[in-house]
């Protein structure tokens, strides 16, 4: 036990302001406390972060990739990081990106231009383009056309585009410098006339911007090339809308006679008119070459095929069928009646043989009754005379009518000459 030396004196008493100010000390010391506590937790959860359907995320710890090459990309999902500075989260964008190149190919314009109609633009813009103000492309055959193209592109390779590319400003900057030179090689690849018919490679043009993205290890896609518009230069517009005028009119003249023709072989054979007209022209062929075995066997083949109205299994119908059948019945008819005037000569020939003058009697009764018989018109004449009327042929008696009334105009003039 130690001894306490009694010349110490005992600790004066704090009086209330120091006691307050003690306790209003220790009080904030323990408020500061939680407050740091609570801090501390919150800078400790302040790496939490969510990535959206649209988009994905990269987590950079002290500037390098966290996880595996195959495992860095963060899809769609909630996730945890260490705080700033010691790892940092990156999101990428990847939905499609629309670039469209409106002037770089086309001549230039101004707000004045847009309510004009193409007859006033081409007198406004015939003046020779200007390198620097109007765009132009160069096609095969060295002619100059102008196009408006959209693209679509997005990032494809999320590492990639975040190492070598780093915003989508500089992205939108490459490929639209990409595009530009596929654009005016796959273009200088084609004759003016397909261009302006909206005849693009597009695969090839494609190949072209894709390349060079790769090339430049960027991560991005070109997913489609898409040609707006196409003009001819202002000062040659007005001649190749007349070609393209007059290409469509040859194009709508095509199809109307092959429609027509299409039509005239229907209602000549029907649904037969195709192989029936390819027998006929094989048939042609084949005596022009003089090859006269080949011509006998197509000419059997027609024959057969009129005569059953059948090429193959396909029925011959329209005129050619309807020509044939009656043909065919007029045939029958013919037949007939000369199987039947046969038969009744046969029947004759024995009585006549017997009375000639009696059958030419009875043949001559027969003939009389078969004219007069029916709407028959009796005409009777005075005993001793015959006197037969015909009727003129209505536009000569007409004619014969004017000449003599000419005549008689004619000389009534003659008179009053004379009188004169």
């Amino acid at each position: 036990m130690t001894d306490i030396d009694p010349t110490l004196e005992a600790p004066p008493a704090l009086d209330p302001a120091q006691q307050s100010l003690a306790e209003a000390l220790r009080v904030s010391f323990g408020i500061l406390k939680l407050a740091m506590l609570g801090l501390l937790i919150a800078y400790a959860f302040s790496g939490t972060f969510s990535v959206g359907s649209n988009e994905v995320a990269l987590r950079l710890r002290f500037g390098d990739y966290v996880g595996d090459p195959g495992n860095r990309v963060l899809e769609r999902g909630t996730y945890l990081a260490a705080p700033f500075p010691i790892e940092q989260v990156v999101k990428v964008d990847t939905r499609p990106a629309t670039l469209s190149l409106e002037k770089e190919f086309w001549y230039e314009t101004t707000k004045s231009d847009s309510g004009l109609t193409r007859a006033q633009l081409q007198g406004a813009k015939a003046q020779p383009l200007h390198p620097l103000r109007d765009g132009s492309l160069i096609t095969g055959d060295s002619s100059i056309v102008h196009a408006r193209w959209t693209l679509t592109w997005r990032v494809a390779d999320p590492v990639a585009y975040l190492t070598n590319v780093g915003s989508q400003q500089v992205a939108e900057a490459i490929v639209r410098l990409v595009a530009q030179q596929g654009i005016v090689q796959s273009v200088a690849q084609l004759a003016a006339d397909d261009m302006l018919r909206g005849i693009v490679n597009r695969e090839l043009a494609v190949g072209l911007m894709q390349q060079r993205l790769d090339d430049m290890r960027t991560g991005l896609v070109i997913d489609q090339l898409v040609l707006d518009k196409v003009s001819a230069p202002m000062r040659v517009a007005g001649s190749f809308d007349a070609v393209t005028t007059a290409e469509s009119d040859r194009a709508g003249q095509i199809v109307a006679a092959q429609q027509e023709r299409a039509r005239i072989l229907g209602e000549a054979a029907g649904e037969a008119s195709g192989p029936l007209l390819a027998l006929v022209a094989s048939y042609e062929q084949a005596v022009e070459r003089g090859d006269g075995e080949r011509a006998t066997e197509l000419e059997q083949q027609i024959d057969e095929a009129l005569g059953s109205l059948r090429v193959g299994a396909v029925a011959i119908g329209g005129e050619v069928a309807r020509v044939i059948n009656a043909a065919k019945t007029y045939r029958t008819q013919i037949v007939e009646q000369v199987a039947s005037e046969a038969q009744a000569f046969q029947q004759l020939l024995p009585q006549y043989q017997q009375n000639p003058r009696l059958v030419l009697s009875k043949l001559w009764e027969d003939a009389r009754e078969g004219i007069l018989t029916g709407d028959v018109e009796t005409f009777y004449t005075v005993p001793g005379q015959l006197e037969l009327q015909l009727n003129r042929d209505p536009e000569l008696q007409k004619e014969r009518q004017k000449e003599q009334l000419r005549s008689r105009k004619r000389a009534q003039e003659e008179a009053e000459l004379n009188r004169g």
